[in-house]
């Protein structure tokens, strides 16, 4: 099996750069059944970071575009998307086959297994709106104890862990004596990455997520049942399927013809 997780920004290119990725690769290795069809990729020409609705929206094309480009030269089993926010799951869904993880939604599914009520460590006051929609929409809403923000931007999670642990372990102390929460979900992916989930857990007694061990495991489980995505829930766009079709169409009538003797204005017209 082979599992990609896409980064849907510009992680090499960015403060944390290549590094950061084959250290995030490497951590997803060391936790999958089988390391060696594990890769991580970003997308050159997005983002740095995503921390508003705005910067969600714009990283979608740019990263269905690269998975697209990616699947070119490599036999993909199955996608994690590398963010929390789910960016475009629905667009990925219906323009790919094989499996798309939402770290989101696939963490928040499994807290529910673990406990009656889970809170959502966010970055930054602005996207606590963000995280409740997002529980909105995936009908979680009785499940959902609190959204917490750690105001730390994503850029800079991991230049001081201790400054990180320590505002995280403030948060986490009240998720569990204030908001009453059996689990907490750690709503960033570098976060997730950080490697301060099982401190956390330690400390508080309850459950915490890794959104990406998460997911990984979930691909990993749907691969190992031959499972993926409904392509009824999620079909392939309708036009861009008839434009494919017309494109294989002209394509087999111009493999019948003499295109010598195609009229030039005729023949960019075809192409």
């Amino acid at each position: 099996m082979s599992i990609v997780y896409l980064v849907p920004g510009n992680m090499t290119g960015g403060p944390y750069g290549l590094k950061e990725l084959k250290r995030r690769e490497k951590l997803l290795k060391d936790w999958s059944f089988n390391p060696s069809k594990v890769k991580v990729y970003d997308v050159p020409n997005g983002g740095s970071s995503i921390e508003s609705s705005y910067e969600e929206i714009a990283s979608i094309i740019p990263a269905v575009d690269r998975l697209s480009e990616i699947t070119k030269y490599e036999n993909i089993d199955a996608v994690i998307l590398g963010c929390f926010g789910d960016p475009g799951l629905d667009v990925f869904r219906e323009m790919f086959d094989f499996p798309i993880i939402g770290p989101a939604q696939t963490s928040m599914h499994t807290a529910c297994q673990l406990g009656h009520k889970f809170s959502v460590i966010t970055i930054f006051d602005s996207m606590l709106n963000m995280a409740e929609k997002q529980v909105h929409e995936y009908g979680l809403d009785h499940h959902l104890a609190s959204v917490r923000a750690i105001n730390i931007p994503v850029l800079e999670l991991l230049k001081d862990l201790d400054v990180t642990y320590k505002k995280m372990s403030i948060l986490a102390d009240k998720i569990v004596n204030e908001d009453r929460a059996d689990a907490i979900l750690l709503g960033c992916m570098t976060m997730s990455f950080s490697g301060l989930d099982k401190k956390i857990e330690k400390k508080t007694g309850i459950p915490v997520l890794n959104a990406g061990r998460t997911s990984l495991k979930f691909a990993e489980s749907l691969l190992s049942m031959d499972l993926s995505h409904s392509k009824i829930t999620y079909p392939f766009p309708p036009k861009l399927a008839k434009t494919q079709k017309e494109k294989k169409k002209r394509a087999w009538s111009l493999n019948t013809v003499n295109t010598a003797s195609i009229h030039p204005m005729t023949w960019l017209y075809l192409n």
